[in-house]
């Protein structure tokens, strides 16, 4: 990301929404089932809005778990705790009388939240001994048992300053990319008033892959913080030296006075082995996706599995048009999306913010229903809400712009007409679900396939009827 104002430190450990962090726990239960309530095993935990329950055990089968914090560490933290996130899915559970057999409508119905991984993002996988054909080198110049590892070959180069545990964890994915469409559908060109930016060379439909990339590179943040300057300058250095010539300077490129700044203001942040709490936190950087600007209603959705990002058209987009994603929650009033951007070192600029003040007054009229809708929806003494409780939450992500987030919204809407035992609209916007989480968390993601087996059959969802037992 680049910004015409040398103060402009953006992206402070993320590019977009909030800080996205991938947490390798061990064990947890597949959440391909969590909606469907298919599962035999007990939910790993309750995610409502900002919490995760971590497991522990052997490397050897990993889950990954990407949930958002606040976008500046030290602007913010978690928008949410654990115990709102398990009140909430008291209140679910609740309603099912105690079924704990994957069956978590919380986090179903919740993956519109900036704040919290839904349990879509959670995936089982394996990981096998690094292959010698992976063409990893290293451990070399080990420091207090953190060593570099490079692969020159995969993804144009990827360097990790890391411990041997978590580089055999990192290694262990596959990071082979296809890059994306190609040729790419943008160009680079300076943004007035925002720098360096990427437009559309040509029309994009919604849901079309725009990049696809793995990391530059991966630091164990515990060792930087530890380290004397010189000793980490040092290490940074060595992990950019490996790389290929055009990966490290694209990596150079960005937005930063030193390594040290540009890793810090332009990288994710995620965790191994753990959670926030437990977990050992380490920083990815990622050069190209940081050439996005911010707008608060963005047209580009991302998503993370195993490391590597995809960037995917939120909405058609125009020719001509900025590609753009939100570096805050878009569900926050303009208020606070500005303060937090401005904590950044620059204004908002996009069409909302600078936009006039009663369409600014209503769009937060607008959030403020939605937050109030869905309050309602997760309370069962609730007995104001009806069956088109849910189109109305629906119909105000459509309106606000909020196209990134369509899939949780129509979530609500499908269970909500099962719950109320209406077939031919949950299965109405079922479809609809399963169709924004397609692209928004990608077709096989477990929540895409609870929806198409929610329209597929209502009746046989476990949601069936739920809310109508409770009235009577």
């Amino acid at each position: 990301m680049a910004f015409n104002n040398s103060n402009r430190r953006i992206f402070a450990t993320l590019i977009a929404l909030a800080t996205y962090t991938f947490t390798f726990a061990f064990g947890a239960t597949d959440s391909a089932h969590m909606l469907g309530g298919q599962d035999d095993e007990q939910p790993e935990g309750v995610c409502g809005r900002n919490c995760y329950s971590s497991a522990s055990g052997r490397v050897g089968q990993g889950v990954i778990d990407i949930f958002f914090l606040e976008a500046h560490p030290n602007i913010g933290g978690p928008n949410g705790t654990h115990g709102e996130a398990k009140q909430e899915y008291q209140e679910w559970h609740y309603l099912l009388g105690g079924n704990d057999k994957g069956s978590n409508i919380a986090a179903g119905a919740n993956l519109r939240t900036p704040a919290c991984a839904s349990p879509d993002f959670i995936r089982r996988v394996t990981l096998p001994p690094v292959s010698p054909s992976a063409q990893w080198t290293g451990p070399e110049h080990c420091v207090n048992g953190t060593c570099i590892f490079t692969n020159a070959a995969q993804s144009g180069g990827i360097s990790l300053i890391v411990s041997p545990q978590h580089a055999h964890i990192i290694q262990s994915y596959a990071f082979d990319v296809d890059g994306g469409a190609y040729p790419p559908p943008f160009y680079t060109e300076e943004i007035d008033g925002k720098g360096i930016g990427l437009r559309a060379n040509r029309s994009i439909a919604k849901g079309e892959v725009l990049m696809t990339r793995a990391p530059t590179l991966v630091a164990q943040t515990e060792a930087l913080v530890e380290w004397e300057v010189a000793v980490r300058d040092m290490m940074y250095d060595m992990a950019m030296a490996r790389l290929p010539k055009d990966r490290r300077d694209a990596f150079l490129a960005q937005m930063g006075r030193d390594m040290h700044d540009k890793i810090n203001t332009n990288s994710f942040q995620f965790f191994i082995l753990g959670t926030e709490e437990g977990g050992t936190r380490h920083l990815a950087a990622y050069p190209d996706i940081a050439r996005l600007n911010h707008d608060c209603r963005p047209n580009v959705h991302y998503r993370i599995t195993d490391t590597v990002i995809t960037t995917i058209a939120a909405r058609d987009i125009q020719r001509g048009e900025e590609l753009t994603v939100s570096y805050t929650d878009v569900f926050l009033p303009s208020r606070e999306r500005k303060e937090r951007i401005q904590n950044w070192g620059f204004e908002c600029a996009c069409a909302l913010c600078q936009g006039p003040k009663n369409e600014t007054r209503a769009s937060d009229k607008r959030l403020r229903r939605i937050e109030k809708l869905k309050a309602d929806l997760n309370n069962f003494q609730e007995m104001k809400v009806t069956a088109e409780t849910g189109v109305e939450y629906a119909a105000l992500h459509e309106e606000e712009g909020l196209y990134a987030h369509l899939g949780s919204a129509y979530t609500r809407a499908a269970l909500n007409f099962a719950l109320f035992g209406d077939e031919e609209r949950s299965r109405e916007y079922a479809w609809k679900a399963a169709e924004a989480l397609s692209i928004e968390k990608g077709p096989e993601s477990g929540d895409a396939q609870a929806m198409r087996g929610l329209a597929e059959d209502p009746r046989a969802h476990w949601t069936w009827g739920k809310r109508r037992q409770l009235e009577k």
